[in-house]
């Protein structure tokens, strides 16, 4: 028996070897490092000339004027995008949950722009919403309707980029329309034999039911929307006016246009923070409105 529960421990370890090496070598030796970095006046990675600074990397973010515009961007995308993105993802789950005829081939249709590479979408977007030629202001002109300066707006630019994320949202629609799937036929019927509406069955209904796949989903936009910069790069280059500006944007710009790499570590280290910050607060909210079936 003894021989049998080493030999099962042995093949444990065999399997998970490789994601505890993975781990090591692509997570813990980098994180420490950059911590290592942060404390630091490092301007280049692998510098052998820097100095000890303590804390000052750290005070020096709180007096800057264009990492706090960073911050607040970034805020605002977390805030407000994740919502209105969610919210979006479920929507289009509920519609290509309706069984009508031909839905598959419009789930089809949705999912294909999550496939195509993101650089590739910012241009057919940048197409779409130019103020000259773009077809969004072509169809308004033909209602009347002045052109408008969406990419080089600054109040417009954020809107822009929230609903770039919905379009290439086929994943999280996908989780959304799994869960839709696998919510009990019965329930329904007896609520409709109840009298309960649509609305009514929705929301004593279906979200709870599909609350643990609302949760994971908000986790994963949260995490993206802190660490947002290809859309901000590609699309608007951080601008207008630093109307894009993210914060992962500004940790490129530290490191690799003004050469300060211990600045951009000790901004990873503290966005590292904020993440976990964030995910532990909705962990732990998260016992108080999402269901698990068996649990309650």
């Amino acid at each position: 028996m003894n021989r049998l529960r080493r030999y099962d421990t042995l093949l444990f370890f065999l399997f998970i070897m490789p994601w505890i090496v993975g781990f090591i070598a692509f997570f813990l030796i980098p994180f420490g490092t950059s911590f290592f970095y942060a404390f630091t006046d490092a301007r280049l990675p692998g510098a052998v000339d820097y100095r000890f600074v303590g804390f000052a990397n750290f005070v020096h973010m709180a007096g800057d004027a264009i990492f706090m515009k960073s911050l607040f961007n970034t805020l605002y995308f977390v805030a407000i995008g994740v919502p209105v993105v969610t919210a979006g993802m479920l929507l289009l789950a509920l519609l290509l949950n309706l069984n009508v005829k031909g839905i598959a081939v419009f789930r089809t249709f949705y999912y294909l722009p999550t496939l195509v590479p993101i650089v590739a979408t910012v241009i057919i977007w940048r197409l779409v919403f130019n103020s000259e030629f773009g077809i969004l202001n072509a169809g308004l002109g033909l209602l009347g309707i002045g052109k408008t300066d969406w990419l080089g707006g600054e109040h417009t630019i954020k809107p822009v980029i929230i609903l770039l994320q919905v379009w290439i949202s086929g994943s999280g629609v996908l989780i959304f329309l799994a869960a839709l799937k696998n919510v009990p036929g019965h329930l329904y019927e007896a609520a409709e034999i109840d009298g309960a509406g649509r609305l009514r069955r929705f929301f004593a209904i279906t979200l709870p039911m599909i609350s643990p796949s609302i949760l994971f989903v908000v986790i994963i936009q949260t995490m993206y929307n802190f660490q947002m910069f290809t859309e901000a790069l590609l699309l608007s280059k951080g601008g207008p006016n630093y109307a894009s500006y993210t914060f992962v944007y500004n940790i490129y710009k530290s490191s690799f246009t003004d050469l300060k790499f211990s600045m951009a570590m000790s901004q990873s280290i503290f966005l590292f923070a904020v993440i976990a910050l964030v995910t532990f607060v909705l962990m732990k909210a998260s016992n108080r409105f999402v269901y698990y079936e068996g649990e309650r």
